[in-house]
């Protein structure tokens, strides 16, 4: 880390400060948190979590030049990304279970929008747990949650400007200041500001963003912390290339082509692609009864408007490559949410054996908008092939007729955890979680569709953890967690009808290896289930008549392998399944978009003979990903590679560093994300974007 984090009694994390040599980042860096936020639980011991934890921390993000948050979860191998309309409109999931818009986002701890862009700036990591984790976070489906932890005040003042070029042509400008004021250094402040825009890799293209961001924190007292952030985001992409449609349930359905190449111009449209504009703010209270209890309480407000006029190239039945292009999107415009905490963690002793224990509620209210004319916003512009990709004279898409609330979700929940330490080597976590929810459904006339009202929901989580040594940690968990159920379509006979929630199961073995003092080693193995809903063809009813079941390993490592050699990575190995769908063509099949195989790995070498010179590779590997519900079609496994390289130094006294890098480099060309069209194994049409190509990134930093 660059600064030193605020830090006092109520802070209640360790603070890991890594000195650096010559610029902000620089050389020495570790890219290790050694403590994770784990929810209600609070700060915990990556090594002594029964969870399957990853992190990427802040220097990792600056000095790989993240630009999007999608591109820093890809560095975890367990995460796919599902796009849903475009490079910032995603669904991020772990272990090969399709996510939800609201329930496995978290940002500080407080629910967020999942599916509209998140500025990588203002984030100081960003934290997955892989699998089930419904009993510390309430419903949820069973693919991971995904915990993003905003930067803070530094008691160090800060003031930090960088400047970055993207290939062919996007010029960025960004700044981070930071300081403390008044008595005692009591006001703390830090703002992030960033505009960006040109032409991405595709000629006529065109991206922009613009970010403002405050973070406050005023100590009332020794005790007692207020926090407040509040940001305004607003990405713009336009003329990168749409989404590719094909498969179906009927007639000769489109297999998915082979990669295309990206950076042809036609694939996109000039003039069509997303605005999103996203405002957020939060409060947070954190107090220090004293050296065993601590209360956090906190709430958030975010609003995400999402203007989607993106483009579809769906592919004809017949096979030839040829497509028709569509422009606009039917997905919800615009959604908002209330999100809130309270937790009080203490440590207790009974009898010689210790006692971590937590009670506390979390929870939200989910707006859902759509457009009133949503059918209509669209626009049909021609029709080309994939050899031969065409510019279209632009149409005018349909008025929206105005937004309308289409669905509002509720939850909440009541959290009782308690771990135990019986001794040095053995300890025993149980979490249970009761919780409320209830959905409404609208129409655009503004009238009830249909609802569901359930009532103490329960959600247990339980492991246990055994240290043979004290660099060794082994752990078995079980999970048992629900998630919203679905609501069965026109031509069901039981139409409008909410289905009880889903329940999933997870049972998780692992061990967590710290090598040396700064490297940590895990390995665990996982099964999973979750329950599948469809129309049966016979009868008519919807009900749950299968499940996805995913077999699992993973080895994930982090941190400083010697002082001159970091590395983030590992390998996951998945075999995710549904069972008793619709159709034998079906059943048994592999989940689209999901491959057995996914390996990341980054390496920072920066030797002592370089005098602030370092050198850093990433590398991705997937194997190949069933196209369709009858894994009758495939994406082919690819790689990427990418280097990089950074000099840091003084100039005129002051702290800088330059960083180059090449994503990228072979301009391998894949298919980066594929979105099922039914996650319940149901034949649908399905969608594909395209990877992107080599591109050049070089970013110069100063600190004053």
């Amino acid at each position: 880390m660059a600064a030193q984090q605020a830090g006092t009694p109520v802070q209640l994390q360790e603070v890991d400060v890594t000195a650096q040599g010559q610029g902000a980042y620089a050389s020495e860096a570790r890219y290790q948190n050694k403590t994770v936020t784990v929810g209600p639980l609070g700060e915990r011991s990556v090594q002594d979590t029964p969870f399957s934890i990853n992190t990427i921390t802040q220097d990792m993000i600056v000095n790989t030049q993240a630009r999007e948050l999608n591109t820093i979860l890809t560095y975890l191998p367990s995460v796919q990304i599902s796009n849903q309309q475009g490079g910032e409109v995603t669904r991020p999931q772990s272990r090969g279970f399709y996510g939800s818009v609201v329930q496995n986002t978290r940002l500080d701890g407080l629910n967020i929008i999942g599916t509209t862009a998140i500025p990588v700036e203002i984030l100081d990591n960003v934290q997955v747990l892989n699998g089930m984790a419904g009993a510390l976070y309430g419903p949820a489906a069973p693919s991971g949650t995904f915990s993003y932890t905003l930067k803070r005040p530094t008691d160090v003042p800060l003031a930090r400007a960088l400047t970055s070029f993207d290939s062919l042509g996007v010029m960025t400008g960004y700044a981070d200041v930071s300081a403390r004021t008044g008595p005692n250094n009591m006001f703390g402040y830090r703002f992030n500001f960033k505009h960006g825009q040109g032409q991405s890799y595709v000629a006529n293209s065109f991206v922009a963003n613009t970010l403002y961001s405050g973070s406050f924190d005023v100590h009332l007292t020794e005790q007692t912390v207020v926090e407040l952030d509040a940001y305004h985001y607003q990405s713009l992409q336009y003329g990168l290339p749409g989404a590719f449609v094909y498969g179906g349930s009927t007639g000769q359905n489109p297999l998915l082509p082979a990669a295309i190449d990206p950076k042809l111009v036609g694939y996109g449209q000039p003039n069509y692609g997303t605005n999103l504009s996203t405002d957020s703010g939060d409060i947070k209270i954190r107090h220090a009864f004293n050296n065993d209890w601590s209360l956090l309480a906190g709430g958030l407000y975010q609003n995400a408007n999402r203007g989607l006029s993106g483009i579809s190239n769906t592919l004809a039945s017949n096979n030839t490559g040829n497509y028709t292009t569509t422009a606009g999107y039917t997905a919800a415009s615009r959604f908002d949410i209330g999100s809130n905490m309270l937790y009080i963690n203490g440590h207790l002793n009974t009898w010689g054996i210790t006692h971590d224990v937590t009670i506390g509620t979390n929870g939200y209210i989910n707006g859902q908008y759509n457009n009133k004319n949503s059918t209509t916003f669209m626009a049909s512009l021609g029709s080309a092939s994939i050899g031969n990709p065409m510019l279209f004279a632009p149409k005018a898409i349909g008025p929206t007729g105005g937004q309308y609330l289409a669905s509002r979700l509720f939850e909440q929940s009541i959290i009782a955890a308690d771990t135990i330490h019986f001794n040095d080597q053995w300890s025993l976590q149980g979490v249970l979680n009761s919780s409320w929810l209830s959905v409404d459904n609208y129409n655009a006339a503004g009238v009830k569709t249909s609802q569901d009202r359930e009532n103490g929901v329960l959600s247990p989580t339980a492991s246990v953890m055994f240290k043979p040594i004290e660099q060794l940690t082994t752990y078995f968990t079980f999970a048992d967690g629900v998630q919203q159920g679905d609501t069965a379509a026109s031509g069901s006979v039981n139409f409008g009808q909410t289905l009880a929630p889903y329940r999933s199961y997870q049972y998780e073995l692992g061990a967590k290896y710290a090598v040396n003092e700064n490297f940590l080693l895990t390995l665990d193995g996982f099964r999973m289930t979750r329950p599948l809903a469809y129309t049966d063809a016979a009868t008519k009813l919807f009900q749950v008549q299968g499940e996805q079941r995913n077999w699992g390993i993973e080895f994930f490592g982090s941190g400083a392998i010697t002082p001159e050699l970091s590395a983030v990575g590992g390998v996951t190995w998945l075999d995710p399944r549904l069972e008793g769908t619709s159709s034998y063509t079906t059943s048994d099949k592999l989940v689209i978009g999901v491959p057995h195989w996914t390996s990341n790995v980054f390496l920072d070498y920066h030797p002592t003979w370089s005098q602030g010179i370092a050198f850093t590779l990433n590398t991705r590997y997937e194997s190949a990903r069933a196209a369709t519900t009858t894994n009758n079609s495939w994406a082919p496994a690819y790689a990427t590679l990418d280097l990089g390289l950074r000099y840091s130094t003084k100039i005129y006294g002051y702290n800088s560093t330059l960083r180059f890098q090449v994503a990228n480099i072979t301009d391998t060309r894949y298919w980066t994300s594929l979105l099922l069209g039914s996650i319940n194994g149901v034949a649908s049409t399905n969608t594909a974007w395209i990877g992107a190509p080599r591109t050049f990134q070089l970013t110069y930093e100063m600190d004053f």
